[in-house]
């Protein structure tokens, strides 16, 4: 039970750290891109998102820089697989 308690806090502990990351967000008002955390991100925002960047939520791609419009995604954290999937 202790042990069960424990990893409880740590992954409470975990949640909290991400959910306070920053990212990109665009807001209409200021028609410019704006530090915001994970946390208050809500459905329908624009999140600019760059290379390397972790990204614990569902995404609809909208752009890629790359000239063919590709985007590579590693989805380790959902099946433990390293290597990269072309979205």
């Amino acid at each position: 039970m202790v042990k069960d308690a424990f990893e409880d806090y740590k992954r409470a502990q975990s949640d909290k750290e991400e959910n306070e990351t920053l990212t990109k967000v665009y807001n209409h008002s200021s028609k410019s891109f704006e530090p915001t955390k994970w946390e208050e991100i809500a459905v329908g925002d624009i999140v600019y998102i760059v290379d390397e960047e972790y990204i614990p939520a569902d995404i609809v791609v909208l752009r890629s820089s790359d000239p063919k419009g590709e985007c590579y995604i590693e989805t380790k954290g959902l099946d433990g697989e390293t290597n990269l999937k072309l979205q």
